[in-house]
């Protein structure tokens, strides 16, 4: 059920997962977090394809896992590559979701795309007016993330990089994180595994790792013109900001549903079965309006 692909946008290819089943389906895009996969949601589509209507298509974004990438990154161009990707997979409107960095780009996608986009699944997104901790700090110096990638980025045009960039499988990952968990008797037994700048940079391109952190710092805008509809779910711990905030920050999607689900941040990890149902629930009911819809 699950193949691995590559595509080819301009002179760059890219990575990405398709987990499908014949016949007639629709499509849903997840888009993984910083420093992140495909496999960030292995075992969300393990689970989803084969109980749902859906085929699941899961990008390497440019700059992280198979998308090995030594140039410029943003979320227009990740944008623009979910589009290459419908174009490649022949989809004309799909459901964009994602995790962290990748629910920001969902809604930078819907904005850019909107003709492209059915409806939104956004887990844990990560509004700059919302962060706190050491994210929050680096909100008000993350124009200095790109001054630092760029000499990197120059190194890399003259050939001098990392000529190989080893795995990273987050299903097997979280697995070990859950037994961590479970032992500690502690949630926070997690935090140690994720989100450590030097860790995640041994998985991936420095100078995309920096300029991927200043898109995640990067202020969303226009929520309120966002017409589709979308899910959010949110974690009770509020990690790296202040659930409350970002609450408010959603609602000024006009159709929003929000959730909450008692993680830290990591939803896909913490959470897989409360996130598999939540996803899968309001996709049959999405489906359900449109066909009621197309009765009227």
């Amino acid at each position: 059920m699950i193949q691995q692909h590559e595509f080819k946008r301009g002179r760059q290819r890219l990575s990405f997962r398709r987990w499908a089943l014949p016949g007639e389906r629709e499509t849903l895009v997840l888009c993984h977090g910083l420093a992140s996969n495909g496999t960030r949601w292995s075992e969300f589509a393990e689970a989803t394809v084969p109980q749902r209507p859906w085929n699941i298509l899961c990008p390497d974004l440019r700059g992280h896992g198979g998308s090995v990438v030594r140039g410029r990154i943003n979320l227009d161009i990740w944008a623009d590559d979910l589009a290459a990707l419908l174009d490649h997979e022949g989809v004309t409107q799909a459901v964009v979701g994602g995790h962290c960095l990748g629910a920001n780009l969902a809604l930078h996608f819907v904005r850019r795309h909107p003709d492209r986009t059915r409806g939104l699944v956004l887990v844990e997104p990560m509004f700059a007016q919302a962060l706190g901790g050491i994210l929050g700090k680096l909100r008000r110096i993350r124009y200095l993330l790109p001054a630092l990638a760029w000499p990197i980025l120059l190194f890399n045009a003259l050939g001098l990089y990392r000529r190989e960039l080893p795995g990273l499988d987050l299903r097997r990952l979280d697995e070990h994180s859950r037994r961590a968990v479970e032992e500690a008797g502690d949630p926070a037994a997690i935090t140690g595994r994720y989100a450590k700048p030097g860790k995640d940079m041994f998985y991936m391109p420095s100078a995309a790792y920096l300029q991927a952190l200043n898109q995640v710092l990067r202020p969303l805008r226009g929520l309120e013109t966002i017409d589709c509809p979308a899910l959010a779910l949110l974690s009770t711990g509020g990690l790296f900001g202040d659930p409350q905030r970002t609450r408010e920050l959603l609602s000024r999607l006009p159709k929003v549903q929000i959730d909450e689900l008692e993680a830290l941040h990591w939803i896909p990890t913490e959470q897989p079965r409360a996130l598999q149902s939540h996803v899968g629930d309001w996709l049959d009911t999405l489906a359900a309006g449109e066909s009621d819809d197309s009765q009227r």
